[in-house]
């Protein structure tokens, strides 16, 4: 759909609580912006003990650069180190627009305006925002239906390659979209249908090496990569494909174990939050950020999550056994159900009485 609502910003880092030679640097990359100088701004402010206002200004400088993955996460660490700076959740909001989290930016605002209500900066990027999700929504529901209708093409016929690749490339718009219930395997999955039927294709090589590598599926990531070495060595990708580090597939359970431990809580936290961010609809790494927020004290969004969470068809018994858990925690009487259809669905008595010992040892919600 055209007619995207216009979402620009500026950070809104004011310099407080910023060493004097960080600040220096800040200064001298936003007078001209160059990765010789935002390397510079990186070092400064991550050597020592860095303020809250140091890693702000590193933060403001990758949001100049467009370079909004990296800004994110040291703003999430602003976030919930200093939950009371709406100039750092402003910015958060801003970086999370830009990296398809637009949901989350408005709660963010949300929050802000609740605590600051005369913080106008924030009024205007709810606004802005709240219009972009209006447009986001039109926009989804358009691309549902372009799925469906290319579905029942290849299912009511053998279906060609064009088809496949239409249908892949829907699919590859849902699967980064909260709530979808498209996930990178199956975006991969039809694009390896529409490799099948048209080997050695370009496009179909280029959109499959992307998909496999989101879905951590590093051997088809790696056939899609040699195939355009093969067919396609002037493709524009392939620079960036030899410079990635190798597909990994999500491990969202030792993460989750990770954040049990106090001196790896914020690392395990802030990489699942990135898995998350990067595969919203795999249900293994819907559950378990939404336990770690739920267990490191961040309510509303375990909340948030476990909405989303229970919204997935066909949960099973660690999907229940995770709502359960997160439900008691923050005293929603929700828990009972999902606890009573975990205790149902255990996979062997084992697991059933290990549950059972968890949840009732969170007490009564």
């Amino acid at each position: 759909m055209s007619g995207e609502p216009s979402i620009d910003w500026e950070p809104q880092y004011r310099a407080d609580r910023t060493r004097p030679e960080v600040l220096a640097c800040f200064e001298r990359f936003v007078s001209a912006p160059d990765a010789e100088g935002l390397a510079a701004l990186k070092a400064a402010a991550l050597s020592a003990d860095p303020l809250p206002g140091d890693l702000h200004a590193l933060a403001s400088a990758h949001l100049v650069a467009g370079q909004f993955a990296e800004a994110v996460p040291l703003l999430e660490f602003l976030a919930d180190a200093g939950p009371e700076d709406p100039a750092a959740r402003c910015d958060l909001a801003t970086g999370y627009t830009r990296i398809g989290g637009v949901d989350r930016a408005a709660r963010e605002l949300e929050r802000v305006l609740a605590a600051h209500p005369d913080w106008v900066a924030a009024e205007r990027q709810l606004v802005d925002v709240r219009a972009w999700l209006r447009w986001h929504e039109a926009s989804v529901d358009v691309l549902r239906q372009q799925a469906g209708v290319l579905s029942g093409l290849v299912a009511d016929g053998p279906g060609g390659p064009d088809e496949w690749l239409a249908l892949g490339r829907v699919l590859y718009q849902l699967a980064a979209v909260p709530r979808s219930g498209v996930d990178w395997p199956d975006v991969v999955g039809v694009l390896e249908r529409a490799d099948h039927l048209d080997p050695d294709r370009e496009p179909v090589l280029e959109l499959l090496a992307a998909a496999a590598y989101r879905a951590g599926a590093e051997a088809r990531w790696q056939a899609a990569v040699l195939g355009l070495v093969r067919v396609a060595p002037g493709s524009g990708r392939l620079d960036h494909w030899r410079s990635a580090p190798p597909a990994a597939a999500p491990d969202p359970d030792r993460l989750l174990a990770l954040a049990a431990e106090p001196a790896e809580t914020h690392g395990a936290v802030r990489d699942l939050r990135s898995q998350y961010r990067t595969s919203p609809n795999n249900p293994d790494v819907l559950r378990c950020v939404v336990q770690a927020e739920a267990g490191t004290g961040n309510a509303a969004e375990a909340l948030w999550l476990a909405e989303s969470l229970a919204a997935v068809e066909e949960l099973d018994f660690y999907g229940h056994g995770a709502l359960a858990m997160v439900y008691r925690m923050l005293g929603d009487g929700r828990a009972h159900h999902h606890a009573a259809v975990a205790l149902e669905t255990a996979p062997d008595e084992d697991e059933r009485a290990e549950f059972r010992a968890r949840y009732d040892g969170l007490g009564s919600a």
